[in-house]
């Protein structure tokens, strides 16, 4: 169950009761925030009768979207002080004003057109690209195959980008953004190095190298950390690109350590950032239940780590000078995880490690700030103090009272 889900859960008896003849006044829901629990802008799901359909938040930004069991459900924001509570009302859309209709969050892949494979890479003369929403990866594509805009999916909120390489290495950079509005569509559009310098949108501002950059899967082996070097085949699909909500899948068939093939698995990884949010959702699904399976956060050497638990959620993360597009450009990236379904949080030759215990279903999540972005995370400490926040908001969601 999803933090969402709980607020799905208390709403639905209360909201159930109300009468068709009902339907044309305002509902009103109370929000509770816990005293235990984060404060600052959250995104939640609020399930409505099928006469409220198309409703809407009065105040708050707000939208239709399925949850996870594919239910149509209210998708809101807000933010509610740790120990109060607000009041909420919920009106037709033609009484909702246009102030909160921004597009605050966007999923993409892109794949080159134009030219044909030469070996592993793809040649053009021109770069030209047509985006996809669903898509298998060729067996030649590896890293710089100059075939797939800045090389795989990326995703955003308002607050803070993010793509993964959709090849062997299956790492996740770091897109940082200047201001709150969708940049993804325009970027890599003119080949692929553009991104890499500080632009007017933002940049790429992480050195991935040999690690998983930001929380990606990885196997760990005698050898080390295995990428997806051992893979049968790589599938991509958009699942949702809403204003407030972007969702994709990417499923690996025949996942393995080794060439060998014997602790082969299937595994489908679905992504979803929310508004308002730098935190990147993470769901893993495995076929099999697997001994090896990590996830990483890049090592850079002379940065401060950061280690947490609060509640059902702990966090590794890392601050320091780490942005590769200006000197002295700080970072903070972190990797949260459930208590109850990691094994041990451990250093790797490139990477903080979080070893899974051997489960069917995993979750968590990952985030990067970016100081010269946030107004209230400057310092390390500041770091810390937003990350624990964090913690607070995972193990202890807004709730629905009536």
């Amino acid at each position: 169950m999803n933090n969402f889900s709980k607020i799905g859960l208390i709403l639905v008896p209360f909201l159930a009761s109300c009468s068709q003849s009902e339907k044309n006044t305002p509902l009103v829901v109370e929000v509770k925030n816990a005293a235990g629990g984060g404060s600052g802008e959250q995104v939640f799901e609020l399930p409505l009768p099928e006469q409220y359909t198309g409703w809407k938040l009065k105040h708050h930004a707000s939208e239709w979207v399925k949850d996870s069991e594919g239910r149509q459900v209210l998708l809101g924001a807000v933010s509610v002080a740790p120990g109060s509570s607000e009041s909420l009302v919920i009106v037709a859309p033609e009484e909702v004003s246009n102030a909160y209709t921004q597009d605050r969050a966007h999923a993409e892949l892109s794949i080159r057109t134009g030219g044909e494979w030469q070996d592993s890479a793809y040649s053009a003369d021109s770069f030209s690209f047509e985006e996809v929403t669903a898509f298998t990866s060729p067996s030649q594509l590896t890293d710089h195959s100059y075939f797939l805009r800045y090389e795989g999916p990326g995703w955003e909120s308002d607050r803070m980008g993010y793509r993964l390489y959709l090849d062997w290495r299956n790492a996740i950079d770091v897109f940082v953004k200047t201001n709150d509005n969708v940049v993804l569509p325009g970027v890599g559009q003119d080949g692929y190095d553009s991104y890499h310098s500080l632009s007017a949108w933002g940049g790429d501002a992480l050195k991935v190298g040999k690690s998983l950059g930001v929380g990606a899967l990885g196997r760990q082996t005698e050898a080390g950390v295995m990428h997806f070097q051992y893979v049968d085949k790589t599938h991509y699909k958009l699942v949702s690109n809403t204003q407030l909500r972007a969702e994709f899948d990417v499923i690996y068939e025949g996942w393995s350590s080794t060439d060998e093939k014997t602790d082969s698995v299937d595994v489908t990884t679905r992504y979803r950032i929310d508004a308002f949010d730098p935190t990147t959702h993470i769901s893993v699904s495995v076929s099999e239940p697997s001994d090896n399976i990590v996830a990483g956060l890049v090592a850079h050497d002379g940065m401060q780590v950061i280690k947490s638990q609060q509640g059902e959620w702990g966090v590794v993360a890392t601050w320091g000078s780490q942005s590769i597009l200006t000197e002295n450009d700080n970072l903070g990236l972190a990797l949260f995880y459930r208590l109850d379904q990691v094994e041990e949080v451990f250093e790797g030759e490139y990477d903080h490690l979080v070893s899974f215990k051997p489960l069917t279903s995993l979750d968590y999540k990952i985030l990067a700030v970016w100081p010269k972005r946030s107004s209230d995370v400057k310092t390390a400490d500041a770091f810390e103090t937003y990350l624990v926040n964090k913690l607070k908001m995972f193990s202890d969601p807004l709730v629905v009272v009536y």
